[in-house]
């Protein structure tokens, strides 16, 4: 399998990232590596398969990226994140 990498950016920079290229960290235990700026630097996000290691690993990023996303301002006429984008990392 190709690698797969991906980054979440703000107008801050670059918030998260995730990669896989469906390696195993055990007998069917696939992983994702996940990164998320504050929080987490390249852990390992297990699964069943690679499209659930991958999944899981967007999961983490969607909760941990919440509060900078969304924002807790009831009057602000437009979300925080709708500036945030998603890129496709080439090496």
């Amino acid at each position: 399998m190709k690698q797969i990498k991906l980054r979440v950016v703000s107008d801050d920079g670059v918030e998260a990232t995730i990669s896989t290229d469906g390696s195993q960290g055990g007998v069917e235990d696939y992983y994702a590596v996940v990164s998320v700026d504050g929080f987490i630097k390249e852990k390992k996000v297990y699964g069943i398969d690679p499209v659930q290691s991958f999944v899981l690993g967007l999961k983490l990023i969607e909760e941990l990226t919440t509060d900078k996303r969304i924002g807790d301002d009831d009057d602000v006429a437009i979300t925080p994140g709708a500036s945030w984008r998603i890129e496709v990392v080439e090496d």
